[in-house]
């Protein structure tokens, strides 16, 4: 490495590292029997062949595109729209995800929650009142789905009989009053 860009970097470096390993690195990079060192120069080789190479093929191309550029700034200011378009809809599928996230994981938490409750309750009250337990709540829970069944079956039994005994005023041709229709061949 030139001595320009060695002190360029380590006066980059001066605040990040520590002083010990600043002067590993010196000591590394300035020894010409170091990998780091042949494989900055091969790359610095590399990279300057092709710059000289293909700096007169695209010198050109880059003069002109910003030359397009500096005659049509609409399209400039298009490229950024559609930059800040693209960084918003980055950000917002970044926010998506992480609740996303987040939700599954409450979830995961409340469930594995209610299953450590479940457990405790089953140890504390043992098997026998526990079954007792479930036996008595899957009971109450039939006698209510019973009790809103019957409520619901009573409720259509009023409605058919509305819809069945007619009373529907003059032109409408028997539909009934609540405005709905009957169809003959309906199961309903």
């Amino acid at each position: 490495m030139d001595r320009g860009s060695d002190s360029a970097l380590f006066d980059a470096l001066q605040g990040i590292l520590p002083e010990q390993t600043l002067t590993l690195i010196q000591a590394h990079m300035q020894d010409p029997q170091t990998a780091l060192r042949a494989i900055w120069q091969q790359t610095t080789t590399l990279t300057q062949k092709a710059t000289a190479t293909l700096s007169p093929v695209l010198a050109p191309l880059v003069q002109r595109g910003m030359q397009a550029l500096h005659d049509s700034p609409d399209l400039v200011v298009l490229a950024f729209v559609l930059a800040a378009f693209v960084l918003v809809i980055q950000v917002i599928s970044f926010v998506h995800r992480t609740m996303m996230y987040v939700t599954r994981l409450a979830f995961r938490l409340m469930g594995w929650a209610l299953f450590f409750a479940l457990l405790a309750f089953v140890c504390r009250r043992g098997p026998e009142a526990t079954i007792r337990d479930v036996v008595v709540f899957v009971s109450k829970l039939a006698g209510y789905a019973s009790l809103v069944k019957d409520i619901w079956w009573s409720e259509y039994q009023k409605f058919d009989a509305q819809t069945k005994r007619g009373g529907a005023p003059a032109g409408t041709r028997g539909a009934p009053s609540g405005g709905y229709t009957r169809s003959s061949n309906s199961a309903w």
